[in-house]
């Protein structure tokens, strides 16, 4: 739901999936909640239909950028059968017409992971101008959802804290 009403960009399979998982339990929360209080009927109910209300530009989005990541445009959509099959197939390899591949939902393995073997050195007086380009290369992910705020955060304090030799 980070990237909720972007149409812009790619979304993973797994991401895409595991977001229609939520939207199905939600969904189902909502059904049972109806029946419990009676609101609803056999064509529906007010808690199921403000779920389905609410998550109509979500899922259109989410939508859009899993065609996206497949190398298809978000028009495919309209055509529900052919959009549910691309959505199972795995994205394109590296950059396509529509950006560079999703990061994964995950954090990556390079956030708070020790280093393999010894860290190079930096020399003394690098130019600040380094440090403020990885922060603003980061800054670019973070706008483009391949980074959430907590990993942009903690990107950030790594960069800062190398370019001070901590």
């Amino acid at each position: 739901m980070r990237n909720y009403a972007s149409f812009r960009g790619r979304t993973s399979r797994g991401d895409y999936w595991r977001f229609i998982l939520v939207y199905i339990g939600i969904a189902m929360i909502a059904l049972v909640v109806d029946a419990a209080l009676g609101t609803g009927n056999k064509d529906g109910g007010l808690f199921i239909g403000l779920v389905h209300l609410g998550h109509l530009i979500p899922q259109i989005a989410a939508g859009v950028r899993r065609m996206h990541d497949t190398d298809h445009s978000g028009w495919w959509l309209l055509l529900s059968p052919v959009a549910l099959v691309f959505a199972c197939f795995a994205g394109t390899p590296g950059p396509n017409r529509f950006g560079s591949p999703p990061a994964a939902g995950a954090v990556p393995a390079s956030i708070g992971a020790a280093p393999a073997g010894p860290v190079p050195a930096h020399p003394i007086g690098q130019p600040q101008r380094d440090v403020i380009a990885e922060i603003e290369r980061l800054a670019k992910l973070r706008a483009g959802g391949s980074l959430s705020e907590a990993e942009f955060e903690v990107m950030k304090a790594q960069a800062l804290s190398q370019a001070r030799g901590a």
